[in-house]
């Protein structure tokens, strides 16, 4: 202790060998089992030791660390080699089933409001505390309830890289009405709508404003490093009221007039079928006011929507 506040190093002289080599043996059967030829490499090749050990002196170890709750056992693999393995140790985190139904239930809220980046951060720390929890179900249960299930996880870590950067990719896309294809277009960012992961971006095809499952994203063929600054959308102007008057405006709309029964809102938008959609979801809440062509179009989409359900 003299010689630690003097010179506050760890020395040799400082350390308990039995308890070092005890915590180290810990470590590497914690990992994964190992046999006593794996565990004599171990010790002979770790810098502050470089000693060569016998069979007696790990059952020394091995028995220092039953002592204190771990539960060792000696297994013989498919290779027909025995290896020393960590059943179950007293620095386990354990979760009863109530407190992982808890998380699962939290986590389920969460999902529903969080960001992507947030998203990706969270199922990852689970991943890594869920190492160190004795419940064998927890991190797959928090992986089926996460909207990422069946996402590749980098691929969606470059989307948002792009996004960030606003940059013009092409990716490959399993269209549910063409079929797999290449689309281009500049990335705008990547979201949650109604449960799902969507990337928004103007699409070179049509020119237009539009979103893509991102479980339906292959793969980025390429990121263009000179993109096209002069990309000119056909945008359509449409003035619409809602009979509302708590109606926060999106990055594309203005609202006009706000009373207490109604909101008028001005929208300029290039993806035409997006707007539909959410004119869609307000239902007999919304009217349109103009353009009169758009207002048309909208109204033969209610009427075959009627038609529907009085087809036989």
């Amino acid at each position: 202790m003299k010689e630690f506040i003097k010179n506050k190093k760890v020395t040799y002289n400082l350390m308990s060998f039995t308890g070092f080599k005890a915590l180290i043996l810990f470590s590497s059967l914690a990992e994964s089992p190992k046999s006593y030829k794996e565990i004599c490499e171990i010790f002979y090749n770790h810098p502050y030791l470089r000693e060569k050990i016998s069979i007696d002196t790990v059952r020394v170890y091995i028995n220092s660390l039953k002592s204190i709750g771990c539960v060792v056992k000696r297994v013989r693999g498919e290779d027909k080699v025995s290896r020393y393995t960590i059943l179950a140790h007293p620095f386990e985190l354990k979760i009863t089933d109530e407190q992982k139904q808890s998380i699962l239930k939290l986590f389920k809220n969460i999902v529903k409001n969080i960001e992507i980046d947030d998203l990706i951060a969270l199922e990852e720390f689970f991943e890594k505390i869920g190492v160190y929890i004795k419940n064998d179900d927890f991190v797959n249960e928090v992986k089926n309830i996460s909207l990422i299930k069946g996402i590749d996880k980098e691929l969606l870590k470059d989307l948002l890289d792009c996004c960030d950067k606003k940059q013009q990719i092409v990716i490959n896309y399993e269209s549910p009405s063409s079929g797999n294809k290449d689309i281009e277009l500049i990335a705008d960012k990547i979201s949650i709508t109604n449960g799902k992961i969507y990337l928004y971006g103007t699409g070179f095809e049509y020119m237009q404003y539009g979103s893509f499952l991102v479980s339906r994203i292959n793969k980025i063929n390429e990121i263009k490093l000179n993109a096209d600054t002069k990309l000119k959308l056909n945008e359509i102007k449409v003035k619409y009221e809602v009979f509302q008057s708590n109606i926060e405006p999106k990055e594309n709309e203005r609202i006009i007039e706000q009373t207490d029964e109604k909101t008028v809102i001005e929208v300029s938008t290039s993806n035409i079928f997006m707007l539909k959609q959410k004119l869609l979801e307000y239902g007999p809440l919304c009217r349109i006011i103009e353009p009169d062509e758009f207002k048309n179009e909208f109204i033969a989409i209610l009427k075959d929507m009627k038609a529907g359900y009085y087809c036989e």
